[in-house]
């Protein structure tokens, strides 16, 4: 059967997913990646999805964003994310835009198959029984109902002459049984963080499932699967009701396996990572039992190994949680703030933290905010200028001002971004407009997402503004949508 799946993979096939797709388009050009935070066991739901039923599960769990962040924010993750109101019956129901799932119209008709499959395939997931305290194999339907609305009459009345008469509305209605939607849905096992448009990037089936997957063991480094499983897991391998006898087996040989299974898999993944459209990949190794080196593994241990992406959505989560760890621990003022923020970029303060936190139980100051920012402030001026020898005479220290301080990350994404920009605009004009030597990064207000871009003169402004199209859609792509940037006049020359 595997050497049947090779040669049907073999014939060459139209993306499923169209490249004008303006889902696709955003992501890959203009536009900030969405991450959504899967429930793990959502995550671990086994099956043989295609790329469109993928897109469907990712895009059930998008519907739910709001309230997952508000639960985690909470650090409440008992219990169902449902109330009794959210159900008809015994029955949750949803909305899917069709443009969520990132479908062509053209390929509307393969979307219906994989309707129909999502309907018919049972599903195997693990839950544990809180009174009993006891582990089940559950393997249920977890869609109870799939359609897509049909209109065959426009606003003012007249016929629709499309298709023998109807056109689909734009959006799929989705129904789950409520067992089923609390069980898998849960948050007690934690969650995952990924990309949400991660099977809109893909073409290989498997892989936005192995990345989802992975996801949740981000934090360990990895993790160890067993063979068995992970053939379950990617619907590959089916057993009988009471879970003891295997009535299917796509793969028989583990040769097969990887080399139709993880090794298209691996090398996506790798291939979106270097693109800086994912935040990581893997490499994986089979582990055998004592004395054994062939055939079947027992397991297969996965490494995760961190993209230039990863890294610095890592590093801007963690610029935001010291924003907000500040305000929310010290209740520090805007313009305190404001006077911290320029000395902040790139600096572990964590330690420093712990010191202050002794220091407010020793000094017991009034004004705890204002006494933290003096503190702070005073720590981060001596970091601006560790680098700076100590038995340097004074006389010899350069005197031009020091340029504000830009981390490794925003010096990294900074460069990203003129690197594309020269690709597109060409070597005279990046020369003459854009070389680093005059035109360079000046500093990042993390508080309002504003990156600071230093220019010569007005006039130099002016022509990067006249391509504010370009380089616009290629500060999106490495900053995110969410950010912007201004420019400062500065003669870069007299700074250090």
């Amino acid at each position: 059967m595997a050497t049947k799946e090779k040669s049907s993979a073999s014939k060459k096939k139209s993306p499923l997913v169209s490249k004008n797709n303006e889902v696709v388009q955003s992501f890959s050009e203009n536009g900030a990646p969405e991450f959504v935070k899967n429930p793990v066991l959502y995550t671990q739901v086994r099956g043989n999805f295609s790329l469109v039923q993928t897109s469907l599960m990712i895009a059930v769990v998008s519907q739910l964003q709001d309230r997952i962040n508000e639960r985690i924010g909470s650090g409440n993750l008992q219990g169902s994310l449902f109330r009794p109101e959210d159900f008809t019956g015994n029955l949750l129901q949803f909305e899917i835009p069709l443009k969520d799932l990132g479908i062509s119209p053209k390929k509307y008709g393969e979307l219906e198959a994989a309707k129909e499959g999502l309907l018919h395939m049972d599903m195997t997931y693990r839950r544990y029984d809180e009174k009993e305290k006891r582990e089940y194999l559950d393997t249920v339907n977890i869609f109870h109902k799939i359609s897509i609305p049909v209109v065959d009459e426009k606003a003012d009345g007249t016929k629709i002459a499309y298709k023998g008469g109807s056109r689909r509305a734009g959006f799929m209605k989705i129904e789950m049984v409520d067992e089923c939607a609390r069980d898998i849905l849960n948050l007690r096992l934690g969650y995952s963080e990924h990309l949400k448009d991660i099977a809109q990037l893909c073409r290989s089936p498997r892989t936005p499932r192995l990345y989802m997957y992975l996801s949740a063991f981000r934090k360990y480094g990895g993790c160890t699967m067993n063979y068995v499983d992970l053939k379950e897991f990617f619907g590959l391998l089916k057993f009988t009701q009471d879970h003891k006898k295997i009535v299917s087996n796509q793969y028989k040989y583990f040769a097969a396996f990887h080399r139709d299974v993880l090794d298209p898999a691996q090398k996506e993944m790798k291939k979106l990572s270097d693109e800086n459209k994912v935040e990581f990949y893997f490499e994986y190794e089979p582990i055998y039992p004592r004395g054994v080196r062939r055939g079947d593994p027992e397991s297969i241990k996965f490494t995760i190994i961190e993209g230039q992406f990863g890294k610095i959505h890592k590093q801007l989560k963690k610029d935001g949680r010291v924003h907000s760890d500040l305000i929310s621990r010290y209740k520090l003022q805007p313009d305190e703030w404001e006077k911290l923020e320029p000395l902040l970029q790139g600096i572990d303060i964590s330690d420093e933290l712990e010191r202050i936190d002794t220091l407010l139980e020793e000094k017991k100051p009034k004004v705890v905010h204002a006494y933290v920012t003096k503190v702070l402030y005073n720590y981060l001026l001596e970091k601006q200028v560790d680098h700076v020898d100590e038995v340097t005479p004074f006389d010899e220290i350069p005197q031009r001002p020091l340029r504000p301080k830009i981390s490794d990350v925003q010096r990294r994404c900074y460069n990203r971004w003129m690197e594309l920009c020269k690709e597109r605009l060409g070597e005279q004009f990046f020369s003459t407009f854009m070389d680093p030597q005059y035109c360079d990064i000046w500093m990042v207000d993390i508080h309002h997402k504003c990156v600071y871009v230093a220019v010569p003169t007005s006039f130099v402004q002016e022509k990067w503004e006249e391509n504010a199209g370009l380089i616009s859609s290629y500060f999106f792509t490495v900053f995110g949508k969410d950010a912007t940037y201004n420019f400062v006049v500065r003669d870069l020359s007299s700074f250090e």
